[in-house]
């Protein structure tokens, strides 16, 4: 969904259903250059994430599923895509060193993967606790979350 106040930087949320990040919900923010799409667009999580394409700023890597944005080839669904699938374990598996932005994270899959799974659930968990589920952070996201309480409940599945 576009922000409030400027149609290049878009929010959006990921819901994970299956895997290390099961019951993960992962807000992010994506940023469109003015001269998309000629160059891609840019992935900030702003859920707290323990991954190996993201920094510890939110940032992600994109750069192994488009090693060169290829304009009107590539387009913000392929982006939205790989989204999605960067955690599945095939994609997971298929990491490079070159393209991980969290070495540490990278080490752990391959290494040692109970730790990292731990991480990761921990890391979902995370995610949907009220304090980060119900934060209205920054104010031009206009996808909000709010607790539905039993007489809402009863009212819409009564």
């Amino acid at each position: 969904m576009p922000s409030s106040d400027n149609l290049n930087v878009w929010y959006g949320v990921i819901f994970v259903h299956k895997g290390f990040y099961r019951s993960g919900v992962f807000k992010f923010r994506m940023t469109i250059p003015e001269s998309y799409p000629n160059l891609p667009p840019s992935v900030t999580f702003l859920t707290e994430m323990f991954h190996p394409l993201v920094d510890a700023h939110g940032n992600v890597s994109m750069s192994q599923q488009f090693p060169t944005w290829r304009p009107y080839q590539d387009y913000i669904l392929h982006v939205l895509h790989y989204l999605k699938n960067m955690f599945k374990k095939a994609v997971l598996d298929g990491l490079l060193d070159k393209h991980c932005f969290n070495k540490e994270a990278y080490r752990l899959y391959r290494t040692d993967v109970g730790v990292f799974g731990k991480l990761a659930q921990q890391c979902a968990q995370l995610s949907i606790t009220e304090s980060f589920l119900f934060d209205h952070f920054p104010d031009n996201n206009m996808i909000r979350f709010s607790s539905l309480s039993e007489d809402k409940f009863g009212r819409f599945f009564g």
